[in-house]
This record gives structure tokens, sequence and C-alpha cells, in this order.
């Protein structure tokens, strides 16, 4: 299955006459991902430290990861892929824009 399809989405989905929508979703899209790649260069980077990753609980390694404002660590692409859908923290769901 793919990692970025949305069940509410696809249930939801605009009739085929309505482009105008259509591309206004993917506009909207194009948006949150830009804003999710800003967010995560933003992020301090941290050295691996033997944690692992609550997105996709695969240990940092050597890596490191991308620091969260609240203090939470996760790997560059797993915050990437989750701020691109969500705008919080995915282990105590802390607003992550607002920071």
């Amino acid at each position: 299955m793919d990692e970025m399809f949305d069940l509410d989405l696809a249930l939801s989905m605009p009739e085929e006459d309505s482009a105008t929508e259509w591309n206004k979703y993917n506009l909207e899209a194009q948006f949150r991902v830009e804003a999710a790649r800003h967010m995560v260069e933003e992020m301090p980077t941290t050295a691996g430290g033997g944690g692992e990753c609550t997105v996709c609980m695969e240990g940092f390694g050597s890596g490191g990861g991308r620091e969260v404002p609240c203090g939470h660590v996760f790997h560059e692409s797993c915050i990437f892929r989750w701020l691109s859908i969500h705008n919080s923290c995915p282990l105590c769901r802390r607003d992550v824009s607002a920071s």
C-alpha cells in the first residue's frame, strides 16, 4: 500500500468535471510539502545517540536525526513525510509551526 495514501481524501475526491477543485488541492499539497521542507531544514540536527525514531521504529545509528521544537528526535525523512501531512509532533502532537 502506498505510504501517502489518504482514505479520507480518496473518499472525498472531487468529481472529474471539477478540475478547478483538483488543481486547488494540488496547489495546497505542494504548499504543505514546501512548508514541511522549510521546517525540517530549520530544525537542529542531533548526533546519533542510540535511540530510535518513533515514526519508523528504526535506530538512528551514526546518522542522527532532526529535533522538533518539543525536543523529540526523528529521522529527517520520517519527520519530513509526517510534516507534509500533519502540523504536529508525531509523538506528543505539539504544533511545530508555532515555534
